[in-house]
């Protein structure tokens, strides 16, 4: 059982540090990214929690612009 809540907790500190990561880059690549979305430590700690629905939110967003730019490009 501990096993598990281990890796759970892991899990959300991995993704976490993705989102962070990611959203430093975009920020450095001139995207613009919302003061509101900016993440405090109260923020990650939530996000290490549920970070399940964190992960839902961010693929449904990733592939959507994804497949947005794709169709875009064929145009």
């Amino acid at each position: 059982m501990i096993e598990a809540f281990i890796t759970y907790i892991l899990a959300g500190i991995t993704f976490t540090f993705v989102v962070d990561i990611a959203s430093d880059y975009a920020k450095r690549k001139g995207v613009e990214v919302p003061p509101s979305s900016e993440w405090n430590w109260e923020t990650r700690v939530l996000a290490i929690w549920i970070w399940p629905i964190g992960l839902i939110f961010f693929l449904n967003g990733f592939f959507k612009e994804y497949f947005n730019k794709n169709n875009k490009d064929e145009r």
